[in-house]
């Protein structure tokens, strides 16, 4: 039952709205098709939360480091796959702004937003 509740959270509305608000506005130069991407984004966010507790379960960590872990690994992942799939068609300095754009946008989904949904649900 709490991985429910962990998938939930994860693939909740407030967590994947600003994504997909940012991919469908400010992302012209994306390769991928925006329908798919509104299938998965939800199943990503809700699947990686259930990965962090079981991390955090592991480890004995507290939920501001697994908050902090947990946004650093996801956010290496999706810029990983982005890259190597070539989701985008990105010189090199775009490709280096995307990626502190999602590392911060990460730190921020994981450590603000799911961080309150899992203390307050």
């Amino acid at each position: 039952m709490k991985y429910i509740k962990q998938f939930v959270i994860g693939s909740s509305c407030l967590i994947f709205f600003p994504f997909y608000y940012s991919v469908q506005n400010s992302q012209p130069k994306k390769t991928y098709s925006y329908y798919n991407y509104t299938l998965t984004a939800p199943i990503w966010f809700g699947i990686w939360n259930i990965i962090s507790l079981i991390i955090a379960e592991h480890f004995n960590l507290s939920n501001r480091l697994r908050f902090l872990l947990i946004s650093i690994i996801s956010s290496l992942s999706i810029m990983c796959i982005a890259y190597n799939l070539k989701s985008y068609n990105f010189t090199k300095n775009e490709w280096l702004k995307y990626f502190g754009f999602i590392f911060i946008k990460y730190l921020f989904t994981w450590n603000i937003t799911i961080f309150l949904l899992e203390k307050y649900i």
